[in-house]
């Protein structure tokens, strides 16, 4: 499994200006961060909040790149009382559209489990 996840800009952004506004576009975008860390989170039973931009590098060419997102993994289950909350972190790579003025994330792959023999 290999997610990926668009966030749009609503404002315009040149390659120029990437490496001052990625950190304020990942803040304005923090419930779709959630979403998409979530989709890696939910085979644990648990949910992402509170995203935080750990560090980023970019490639030689600033349009592409990686970074670090650390994040809170929250465990919640009325039935059993539990309301738990974990630190993790997880490497995203992005990739910059300025024509379209949108951010490609994508997330780590990982091998989904191949059924059980009977």
């Amino acid at each position: 499994m290999q997610e990926q996840w668009i966030l749009k800009s609503t404002e315009p952004i040149s390659e120029n200006e990437l490496k001052n506004a990625l950190p304020g576009i990942f803040e304005q975008k923090k419930k779709e961060l959630a979403i998409f860390l979530s989709l890696y989170t939910k085979a644990d039973g648990a949910i992402a909040e509170n995203i935080k931009l750990l560090s980023w590098e970019a490639a030689p060419s600033i349009d592409k790149g990686s970074c670090l997102l650390g994040f809170d993994k929250v465990y919640y289950n009325a039935c059993l009382n539990i309301h738990e909350t974990d630190q993790d972190k997880i490497k995203i790579d992005y990739e910059f559209n300025s024509a379209a003025n949108k951010i490609i994330l994508t997330g780590p792959y990982i091998p989904e489990r191949e059924p059980d023999d009977i």
